[in-house]
């Protein structure tokens, strides 16, 4: 299953030093938006959840060259991974014992930036 979301803010990113509560709202918000993407995707996809185990693959799509730190990137959308697998109930846990990391793949799309997060069942 393949959940399309926003890039993260910028608000979430690692190196974003402000008050905890400069990062609250769209850390909430963000978490919600995956969470609600992912239980329509899985009424749609009529599949047995939650999985047993999964892996989850992230494409980020950006809209020019700009040189980013993946990890960073990463750290940003914490939120969304969280959303779109726990919270939605696709795995019981984001741990090591339910969770694997495929791959991470950064993408030009200067028309449709985005980021995709891909579940897969093991």
């Amino acid at each position: 299953m393949m959940i399309s979301l926003p890039l993260p803010s910028r608000a979430l990113h690692a190196h974003n030093t402000g008050h905890w509560r400069s990062k609250a709202a769209p850390t909430k918000a963000y978490r919600l938006e995956a969470a609600l993407l992912t239980q329509e995707a899985m009424r749609k996809d009529g599949g047995s959840y939650p999985y047993a185990r999964a892996e989850l693959s992230v494409d980020f799509y950006w809209p020019d060259l700009r040189r980013r730190d993946t990890l960073n990137a990463v750290q940003g959308l914490k939120p969304a991974i969280d959303g779109c697998l726990v919270d939605s109930e696709m795995i019981k846990d984001d741990d090591w014992q339910h969770l694997s990391i495929g791959h991470i793949r950064s993408h030009l799309d200067r028309k449709n930036p985005r980021v995709c997060l891909t579940v897969k069942e093991l």
